[in-house]
């Protein structure tokens, strides 16, 4: 059974574990730290080799430490095919995109290495919000429909957290 959740969320199935290398790790395994308020999202691809996206380089592959950059580092086991993970990862490598936060951020590298079809689960919530947050402010009117999006994607920020049940 494969184990990888598909919004690239934590579930009880697979629960994430504290890494401090890369000696732990098998390849497809997902690595998550924080940036901020929201979590950046990589893939190990064996070879000490973390897959990931950022806005300075676009996809690209980097080292344990590099990634973590002093953070705590978490890692769900996905029980992917290690020849799938690489032929995808390869794929990505031969061709990689540029960083665009709402088509090719870091989880949407992530899902493409393991499943092929870019999401982001972070980027959903907080767009859900600003659509929630958008409906009620129409009721009032044009520019509180603004201001309620607004309120509704920081409301989506302050949720991100108990996304990953990290604390």
């Amino acid at each position: 059974m494969n184990n990888y959740d598909e919004n690239l969320t934590t579930s009880s199935e697979t629960p994430l574990r504290t890494v401090t290398s890369d000696e732990s790790l098998s390849i497809g395994d997902i690595l998550y730290r924080r940036k901020g308020i929201v979590m950046h999202v990589g893939v190990y691809i064996g070879n000490a080799l973390i897959l990931h996206n950022t806005p300075k380089n676009g996809e690209h592959s980097v080292a344990f430490d590099t990634f973590a950059n002093g953070k705590t580092v978490y890692a769900q086991t996905t029980n992917m095919l290690p020849l799938q993970v690489l032929n995808n990862a390869q794929k990505i490598l031969a061709e990689p995109q540029d960083y665009q936060l709402f088509k090719s951020n870091c989880e949407h590298t992530a899902s493409r290495v393991l499943k092929s079809n870019p999401t982001s689960a972070q980027l959903d919530e907080i767009m859900a919000w600003a659509l929630i947050g958008g409906a009620f402010g129409k009721s009032i009117g044009v520019k509180s429909m603004y201001l309620g999006g607004v309120l509704g994607a920081l409301g989506g920020l302050i949720s991100l957290p108990r996304m990953f049940w990290i604390r």
